[in-house]
């Protein structure tokens, strides 16, 4: 088992994000991602849809052998993280919980603001999660849906950019957060945007970190790490076009030879494991 891959998912191109943080810290580990980005974005999407997308995902994924699954969404660890769990045999890890207990180590004056898709803030999990932590926490939340459209088109830089970006975030400066976690896994790929609009005083949470220590602490407790010292192989596929998502991934993993291949999942079981 230790050989097996390790599997990643995402609505697009955000859960890259976490992806390079598993590069780094786990660069013995084979990872296979796939992004679904023919039915993005998930975050305007009713939860059932949304879990049912995640299963498809997932029964691909499965059916590489994985040896852990990572939900690198939000919107789908919101949707379907309890029942992928206790559905699937192997580990499943979300974005949620570790980046919530990051944020509560972080703050300082126990005033939290959140961003992400409307789906994720509707859901509430991150409240949810965050005063579970610290029930006198103040949760500050805000759906920002045009963030993952912007990344998705590569626009992450520039005067219109940052215009765009400050405008959005406006009602966070009215707010007394000194943390803001980015609940969405595009939105790190907007992080030098995002801190010039709420200022240098407010520490950004990145839930990738957090995820992918949580996987490392898990795969090191089933003695299922990877016992070689090659570096791991990486597959990426995608439902949209390929030509869409190749760059961006080459861009952010600094992997210029970086190939993608186009598949179709809606042929995947979408209510449960294979």
């Amino acid at each position: 088992m230790k050989k097996q891959p390790i599997g990643f998912m995402d609505s697009g191109v955000g859960g890259l994000t976490v992806l390079k943080e598993a590069m780094r810290q786990l660069p013995n580990e084979d990872l296979i991602f796939i992004g679904d980005q023919a039915r993005l974005p998930y975050g305007e999407k009713p939860a059932e849809i949304v879990k049912g997308f995640a299963w498809q995902m997932t029964n691909f994924l499965v059916r590489h052998e994985i040896k852990a699954l990572v939900v690198a969404c939000n919107t789908a660890t919101a949707a379907a993280l309890p029942d992928l769990q206790a559905q699937l045999a192997i580990p499943v890890i979300g974005v949620i919980a570790p980046g919530s207990q990051l944020a509560s180590t972080v703050t300082k004056n126990q005033q939290v603001g959140v961003i992400a898709t409307t789906g994720t803030i509707q859901s509430g999990a991150y409240s949810q999660q965050l005063k579970a932590l610290v029930p006198e926490m103040t949760v500050n939340r805000l759906a920002v849906p045009d963030f993952v459209m912007m990344i998705e088109a590569n626009q992450r830089h520039g005067a219109g950019v940052q215009q765009k970006v400050n405008q959005l975030l406006a009602p966070l400066k009215m707010s007394q957060i000194d943390t803001l976690i980015l609940g969405c896994t595009h939105f790190p790929l907007l992080a030098t945007a995002i801190q010039t609009a709420v200022g240098p005083n407010v520490t950004l949470v990145d839930p990738a970190k957090a995820a992918v220590a949580d996987l490392v602490q898990v795969l090191s407790d089933r003695q299922v790490l990877a016992d070689t010292q090659q570096a791991g192989r990486l597959q990426t596929f995608t439902t949209g076009q390929v030509s869409d998502f190749t760059p961006i991934a080459r861009q952010w993993l600094g992997l210029p030879d970086l190939n993608a291949q186009q598949v179709t999942i809606q042929g995947e079981k979408n209510d449960g494991p294979n």
